[in-house]
């Protein structure tokens, strides 16, 4: 079975009746790092937003200093371990500017991944 990274690969007795074990059996577990997927994640839907911010008029106050919060969020999640109190701190000030401007786009996503990963 190989899906998102992970590989698993288990050798073992049958198996039947209400309860199964396996006396002698092995397993060889290769599990990668999961997280890698969703930190990609995240980071797609920074750039994202990084982008969708930038159309905002350069006379757009709120929109701007979203746009510098957001471009500086994707800073942070461009190596290769991020720390996560910058990323949620930084965070907490895009946030707030974001429901000003009424951008919900990817919002809950974000929030969702941040909480999955830092």
């Amino acid at each position: 079975m190989n899906e998102s990274g992970q590989t698993f690969n288990f050798e073992g007795n049958s198996f039947h009746g209400p309860q199964n074990f396996a006396p002698g059996g092995s397993a060889y577990i290769t599990q990668g790092d999961g997280q890698r997927g969703e930190l990609d994640q995240l980071r797609e839907l920074v750039a994202e937003l990084v982008e969708s911010l930038s159309r905002y008029s350069d006379g757009d106050v709120d929109g701007a200093r979203a746009y510098d919060q957001a471009s500086e969020m994707a800073e942070l999640l461009e190596t290769t371990s991020p720390d996560g109190e910058s990323v949620r701190r930084k965070w907490s000030r895009l946030r707030p500017l974001l429901e000003t401007l009424g951008t919900v786009g990817s919002v809950a996503s974000i929030a969702g991944l941040l909480g999955n990963l830092f």
